[in-house]
């Protein structure tokens, strides 16, 4: 056990270094093309001005070579003029010229991102074969015209000024680039003119070529495994339960899509010591099916979990209501009125405090003593306040919960677990309210609160079924539907089952409109039950609220 804890504080000495590169990215530099660079991107534009060209006649076997060539060129094309400058340097009206033919590109710098986004608003182009996929990842994608790209928006200090809610590894855009080729000039001196247009394929389903309308190409998975890559967000667990302190700047709710009024916005909430990237499989499949991607816009709340779970539930409600204030301040748009949460196991619990309305019930488990009463500092006062006594947020219609302790875990009450509470190195401000809750307001704490200390106010000791919190959360009922999934690693032996973290008593809820049982242990996130089950809970929230925006 000694050696575990020495090897934790190791890892996360090292991950303490690295937060502040999460936080900001380096812009690339401005660079300018050479008229060699130019020559050879004119030699790729040429070959897809053929294929181009080859896809209006002939057989059908024909035009399918020619689009396969067009589709190759073009990749070449973009690939190479994204190494050679960044798309936010690209100009419209560029020329490149080859010995025989010259092309002039031309793009809108101002097309309405729900349907094409233009490359000076994007910092790189990532093509989908370049994004390291895993075996057990769920893949959505499907065949058309045009080259599927990632558009990458790197997360700089003017970006996270522009896009507050841009993700802390940068955002990644859901595009396809098609290339739109003029006849070639009689006289052929003029250059021949190229529309690029880099599609938001979440909206654009097909484009026409010549006077034929086809199906766009997609791919939805390479977007969403950089959005919910492990190698950036994994960071985060560890630094959030050991260091909260430092992962607070990056506290908040994260868009995966370019928002939308009229999709439903489906926000996932992770669990103690984890992170966003667990949920890739479940956006996977919201994206991979026409129905839910034409209705869910995907987001993700990131939390130090260190904190006890009325502190982060607050800053949860806290961001969705500067998300509302932010992109529908005339509160007009018809899919944040329908918001779903999906929550695991302690991203249960924050989730759940977002649609309750627990009086004083949350503030008498915890303290006999009403807030004028206590002998505390006012911001202390008002941050209890704050956490304790609040509303619910009437835009969240829907919970699902994933093995979710709603009665607590004993595993939190074992003394490794205590032990393990030593090392998180909890903020100033968290210190100080324990302390001055602890030492001048002992009669008026409930009893656990006072035997555990500091211990009783982490969310360690907040998930102990012995701790007070649970008298006053399951005292009030939840107004809104809520799902149940329940893991019992394949025994089927509930109801006296428990998915190793969280018994079968504790994650069950009488109240729940389904559950589901699944044959896996506690992080079963990813597994495709699960995905399955989150995924027919979805299509029962477009049935009962319907159908924000048209399926196209």
């Amino acid at each position: 056990m000694r050696r575990a804890l020495v090897l934790a504080l190791v890892a996360c000495g090292s991950l303490v270094s690295c937060t502040t590169v999460l936080r900001t990215q380096v812009s690339r530099e401005e660079t300018r093309l050479t008229e060699r660079e130019k020559r050879h991107m004119a030699a790729l534009l040429e070959n897809m001005a053929a294929g181009w060209d080859g896809m209006r006649h002939g057989k059908i076997s024909e035009r399918r070579k020619a689009q396969d060539r067009y589709d190759r060129a073009l990749a070449d094309f973009l690939r190479q003029w994204d190494k050679q400058q960044s798309p936010r340097y690209w100009q419209t009206g560029t020329v490149f010229a080859a010995k025989k033919q010259s092309f002039i590109i031309e793009f809108d710098p101002a097309a309405n991102q729900h349907l094409e986004v233009p490359p000076p608003q994007i910092d790189q182009l990532i093509l989908p074969h370049r994004v390291k996929q895993r075996d057990t990842d769920t893949q959505a994608w499907r065949p058309g015209v045009g080259v599927p790209v990632v558009g990458h928006i790197r997360r700089t200090i003017d970006a996270r000024k522009a896009y507050p809610f841009l993700p802390p590894n940068g955002g990644n855009l859901t595009l396809t680039a098609v290339m739109e080729i003029s006849d070639a000039p009689e006289d052929g001196t003029a250059p021949r003119r190229c529309r690029l247009h880099l599609h938001n394929t979440l909206n654009v389903d097909t484009v026409k070529v010549r006077d034929d309308e086809r199906l766009l190409a997609a791919n939805f998975t390479a977007s969403k495994q950089l959005a919910l890559s492990k190698k950036s967000l994994n960071l985060f667990a560890l630094l959030g339960l050991l260091y909260p302190e430092r992962a607070l700047a990056d506290c908040q709710l994260y868009r995966m899509d370019v928002y939308d009024p009229k999709r439903i916005p489906v926000v996932f909430v992770h669990g103690l010591m984890s992170d966003p990237h667990i949920w890739l499989n479940v956006v996977n499949a919201i994206s991979a099916d026409a129905e839910l991607r034409a209705a869910y816009q995907p987001w993700y709340f990131l939390y130090p979990t260190a904190l006890g779970i009325p502190q982060s539930s607050a800053m949860l409600r806290d961001s969705l209501r500067q998300m509302l204030t932010h992109y529908d301040p005339d509160d007009n748009d018809p899919g944040p009125k329908n918001m779903v949460l999906v929550g695991h196991s302690m991203g249960g619990l924050v989730s759940r405090m977002q649609t309750i309305d627990p009086g004083d019930k949350l503030w008498k488990a915890l303290l006999s003593d009403p807030p004028e009463a206590l002998r505390v500092s006012d911001s202390v006062k008002e941050r209890l306040t704050r956490n304790l006594l609040f509303k619910p947020q009437p835009e969240v219609k829907r919970l699902i919960f994933i093995t979710t302790p709603h009665r607590g875990s004993n595993i939190a009450s074992k003394n490794i677990v205590r032990r393990l509470s030593s090392l998180i190195r909890l903020p100033l401000d968290t210190l100080l309210m324990s302390q001055e809750l602890l030492s001048g307001n002992t009669d008026a704490l409930s009893p656990e609160i006072r035997d555990w200390g500091i211990y009783s106010f982490l969310s360690l000791g907040m998930l102990s079924e012995k701790h007070p919190y649970y008298r006053g959360l399951n005292a009030v009922p939840i107004p809104v539907e809520h799902h149940s999934i329940i893991a019992d690693r394949g025994k089927n032996n509930s109801p006296v089952s428990s998915d190793a973290v969280v018994p079968y008593w504790s994650s069950h809820l009488d109240s729940a409109a389904s559950e589901k049982i699944v044959p896996h242990w506690h992080g079963c996130v990813e597994k495709p039950e699960v995905v399955k089950e989150v995924i027919r809970v979805l299509r029962e929230h477009l049935r009962e609220k319907g159908n924000a925006s048209k399926q196209r």
